[in-house]
């Protein structure tokens, strides 16, 4: 991983599903749509090359 090639905004992304533990409530708590934390969930999972929050 680059970390100069890491969007910050991410970490926004994962402190919410953390907090949330729910895409959807994260995503109303970002004021974003479900399908833009669920892309984001995949870029961290891409990135970090691991299975974030997984089920």
């Amino acid at each position: 991983m680059n970390i100069y090639n890491f969007d910050l905004n991410l970490l926004r992304v994962l402190d919410a599903l953390l907090r949330e533990r729910n895409v959807s409530r994260a995503a109303q708590r970002l004021s974003l749509s479900q399908p833009a934390v669920s892309n984001a969930l995949g870029r961290l999972r891409e990135l970090l090359d691991d299975p974030l929050l997984v089920r």
